[in-house]
């Protein structure tokens, strides 16, 4: 008789303890089948002639640098936007200028006004009407227009851009998924692109600035990548 007692006294908390078990096996295992978060694995076409990406006179870019890989970058799209990092404080135009490898008439050549706060900037090659072909290769670049002043060498930096529409399902894509596949697919400017969009519509996309300084440093953009690391950590 005693020993029925005990069972009803301890059954009820056999129960709850299975219970809680069962809970935090649940949680454990919805934890794990949670996706990690996305993350870009640039993976360079190989293929085109290498682009010079100069900052100055030199090989340095930590004042000012295009967003482009040491190669040919390629992009899926005529218009795409193409975007530069200038260091915080300078108060001098920028002079964009894009044109076809070995020709000296650009198709497009614009002073853009001052951006004294720096950081990552763009052009929009839609607003100007200007498409590229698919297979020529172009060269583009910024350049701090001087002041009549100044007696430091230009600030300049230049990269190359060729239009390939050879993955037409990559548009296809769903959207969260673009900037990643893009990069998977050798695809740099729109990988950029993409990323970049996000960032502007999800202000302040923390994390996703944390994703482009991590796409900035596989291409080597290394003062890029410390700035979007910095306005990361400031936003938090």
């Amino acid at each position: 008789m005693q020993m029925t007692k005990l069972s009803h006294l301890l059954l009820p908390g056999l129960v709850l303890l299975a219970a809680q078990s069962h809970a935090a096996c649940d949680r454990s295992a919805g934890a794990s089948s949670v996706p990690p978060p996305p993350a870009f694995s640039y993976r360079p076409p190989n293929r085109g002639a290498p682009a010079q990406r100069v900052g100055g006179g030199t090989r340095s870019i930590s004042q000012l640098s295009v967003l482009a890989p040491d190669h040919v970058g390629r992009t899926s799209q005529a218009r795409p936007r193409l975007y530069w990092y200038i260091n915080p404080g300078f108060r001098n135009g920028v002079r964009f200028r894009l044109a076809k490898v070995g020709t000296t008439l650009p198709l497009l050549e614009i002073l853009l006004p001052p951006q004294p706060n720096g950081g990552i900037q763009h052009l929009d090659l839609d607003l100007y009407n200007v498409s590229l072909e698919p297979g020529i290769h172009y060269e583009w670049g910024v350049m701090l227009e001087p002041f009549a002043h100044q007696r430091l060498p230009l600030l300049i930096s230049r990269g190359a851009i060729l239009m390939d529409d050879s993955a037409p399902s990559l548009g296809l894509a769903p959207t969260l998924e673009r900037p990643y596949l893009a990069a998977q697919q050798g695809y740099w400017y729109d990988a950029v692109d993409w990323i970049s969009r996000r960032i502007e519509s999800e202000h302040p996309g923390t994390e996703l600035r944390l994703q482009r300084a991590a796409l900035m440093e596989q291409g080597g953009l290394f003062s890029a990548a410390l700035y979007e690391r910095e306005m990361a950590q400031s936003a938090r």
